[in-house]
């Protein structure tokens, strides 16, 4: 079988943002739709036996989060959500097609990605099953763009993260597409490494958010 890189570390958050028909009394709530909504993040390959391995691709299937807004001061709007990490599954086709990856893993291969991933080592899905995200402030920068700030949690280890997220509505639906990079280590454990690093993961990850949020 040939090497190919193992998957090591999924950092998985959720954020939904604000909008609305401006107003005193223009507070809401929100809720993430999941079956409308993906949350993917995208792993490199690296070291100098890169090109034996593989890109990945990590796909949240279990995820809620919540949003509460408020158009006509957006700065006090917030959201809070979370993501079961056993169900992360790693290399679907049509996810690897969808972000122009080449070549397919094996389903042994892939079954191995996912050990790997939630593993004592790695996630450690059995000690720690949630991912979280919550946020401590959301400016806005344009009248569809905001800046995000909040505390991501993976494998128990809370960071800051900041990321610009792009907004529109759909009717009473919101749409908000962003991606957040961050580092694999900065939340307690190293990117995958074989061969004395000639197949390894690069340390920076890049999530990337497609999430829909309905009204409660």
């Amino acid at each position: 079988m040939r090497a190919h890189l193992r998957v090591t570390v999924v950092g998985i958050s959720c954020l939904a943002l604000v909008g609305g028909a401006a107003g005193p009394s223009s507070a809401a709530a929100f809720k993430i739709d999941p079956s409308r909504s993906s949350l993917v993040v995208q792993i490199f390959r690296d070291g100098v036996a890169a090109k034996l391995g593989h890109d990945h691709v990590v796909q949240a299937m279990t995820f809620s989060g919540r949003v509460t807004y408020d158009a006509s001061a957006p700065t006090l709007s917030s959201v809070a959500a979370e993501v079961h990490a056993a169900t992360l599954e790693a290399d679907d086709a049509e996810t690897r097609r969808k972000f122009g990856l080449e070549g397919q893993p094996s389903a042994n291969d892939v079954a191995e990605i996912e050990k790997s991933m939630k593993a004592e080592g790695q996630l450690d899905v059995a000690r720690f099953p949630l991912i979280t995200f919550t946020s401590t402030t959301i400016t806005p920068e344009t009248p569809d763009r905001y800046l995000v700030t909040g505390q991501l949690t993976i494998r128990g280890v809370s960071r800051a993260v900041q990321f610009p997220a792009n907004v529109a509505m759909e009717g009473n639906v919101f749409r908000a597409t962003a991606k957040l990079t961050f580092m694999q280590s900065a939340f307690g454990y190293k990117p995958y490494s074989a061969l004395l690093g000639a197949i390894k993961n690069r340390d920076a990850v890049v999530l990337h958010m497609d999430l829909v949020a309905v009204p409660e």
